[in-house]
């Protein structure tokens, strides 16, 4: 049985999430058997309904344990890592099992003290040495940061050139021997384009997209590789629940900004809110990674997954990916959508700021996020000591969430302050045409502190 290998592989190292999205072209979809098991197990009851039919528990015998390994060869990462680790058997209790992403935290059950190297075959003479051994604590690391059964390369190495084979050879200390090859991509460029507007990724440049009326297109050019991989999420938000990841085999793919994840929430999500910056990853990759992201363990059958590796399962593949950041609006249609301005004195500390609100197409809960700019106020270091004050801070399109209940308003503001999240809270009770008080409060864990109110108009 493969182990959940998405939270294994950094933010672009491993899928198990497909997404199928309304309005979208050129993606590829896992195909979805609805017959479950139980559906068949039904059938003779069924048909023997009126003479009785009776399930008996069979007590099934533990599996064999199987190594499992997971590694993608990232070019455009500074370091590698490899994960080794064991299959449950039904022996033991997987929950008690620290879980947690890699590699912050161990793999469920991992194996120490194997052996591992990854060798370019096209390149006998790569200056790394060949093959390259990965270790469980290189020099030089902390052993705070040393988890068991992540085995990580040398600073820069292997040498990874496109179109050049890498080979994986796993010992462990049972004396298994699992071995892989994979084939590294190569990314020339990649465009987003929106319109008559077209950025080029890994540049810095952005663009605005219009979730109500905007295709979004991405296209790239390969000189090696077989995926292409979309992922969009917000930026710093690296859990991979939240990720919508697009795949197609194919250099060009499109997407309707009124797109659904229907694999978020249970009945689907935008893939794209209105008010919110996301952070749009292209990657092209190896066929073992396609094979990987396109196939699926059943956990009852353990059949359906494409593995390539030798002596035991998971994947070795390769990729190389590039990124770009885009801001979302859209059309405002919605008595309580628009641009409210907000004025006062929080603390003593002039506050002028425009709020640019969107409701969520496909929450039923009135979600909403905006956009405020202008003159605001947070917590800020001061004095060699690192205390902090309150003082002005000047806001730029800065994303924030909240809610409206019918006309009662409420935002959440969040900044780091001193490795501390710093929550302002904003509520009110919306009035259509004359101002309303916003009452402003601070919600960090430390604060708890009414800050005073401000007077929203909407414009």
């Amino acid at each position: 049985m493969v182990s959940r290998p998405d939270r294994l592989l950094k933010e672009w190292g491993g899928s198990a999430g497909f997404a199928k999205y309304r309005s979208t072209v050129t993606v590829l979809q896992r195909p979805v058997d609805a017959r479950s098991w139980w559906w068949w197990l039904s059938l003779p009851c069924g048909a023997l309904l009126v003479a009785g039919c009776e399930l008996k528990e069979v007590e099934l015998p533990a599996g064999d344990p199987v190594v499992i390994v997971h590694a993608v060869m990232r070019p455009d990462f500074d370091q590698q890592f490899v994960v080794v680790e064991r299959s449950f058997t039904g022996a033991v209790d997987p929950g008690k099992f620290e879980i947690g992403p890699i590699p912050g935290n161990s793999p469920r059950t991992p194996i120490a003290g194997a052996a591992v190297w990854v060798t370019n075959l096209d390149l006998p003479s790569d200056p790394c040495g060949n093959p390259v051994p990965f270790l469980e604590q290189p020099p030089g690391m902390a052993d705070l940061l040393v988890r068991a059964g992540i085995y990580l390369s040398p600073r820069s190495c292997p040498t990874m050139r496109p179109g050049d084979r890498l080979e994986l050879r796993v010992e462990t200390p049972e004396e298994d021997v699992v071995t892989g090859m994979a084939r590294v991509p190569g990314l020339n460029t990649a465009f987003l384009s929106v319109g008559n507007d077209s950025v080029e990724f890994g540049t810095g440049d952005t663009t605005t997209f219009n979730r109500d009326q905007d295709v979004l297109g991405v296209r790239v050019d390969a000189s090696a590789g077989r995926l292409l991989q979309l992922q969009v999420r917000r930026p710093g938000d690296l859990s991979d629940v939240r990720a919508t990841k697009i795949f197609a085999d194919t250099t060009a793919m499109a997407l309707r900004g009124d797109a659904i994840d229907v694999f978020v929430r249970g009945g689907g999500e935008d893939v794209f809110r209105a008010g919110r910056h996301y952070g749009l990853t292209v990657a092209i990759t190896d066929t073992n990674y396609f094979d990987f992201a396109r196939s699926r363990n059943n956990s009852l059958t353990g059949r359906g997954f494409i593995n390539h590796l030798l002596g035991g399962v998971g994947v070795f593949g390769s990729l190389v990916a590039t990124s770009t950041l885009v801001t979302v609006v859209g059309d405002l249609d919605d008595p309580r959508e628009g641009v409210y301005r907000l004025t006062g004195q929080l603390l003593g500390i002039d506050v002028d700021v425009t709020m640019t609100v969107y409701l969520a197409r496909s929450i039923a809960d009135s979600e909403l996020s905006a956009f405020l700019d202008g003159q605001w106020l947070a917590q800020q270091e001061v004095g060699p000591e690192g205390a902090v004050q309150w003082a002005p801070l000047t806001l730029n399109m800065e994303s924030v969430d909240g809610r409206f209940d019918r006309d009662r308003l409420f935002v959440v503001v969040e900044d780091t302050v001193s490795d501390e999240v710093q929550i302002l809270t904003l509520r009110g009770v919306r009035k259509p045409d004359a101002p309303f008080t916003v009452a402003v409060a601070d919600s960090s864990p430390l604060g708890a502190a009414q800050l005073g109110s401000l007077t929203a108009v909407k414009q």
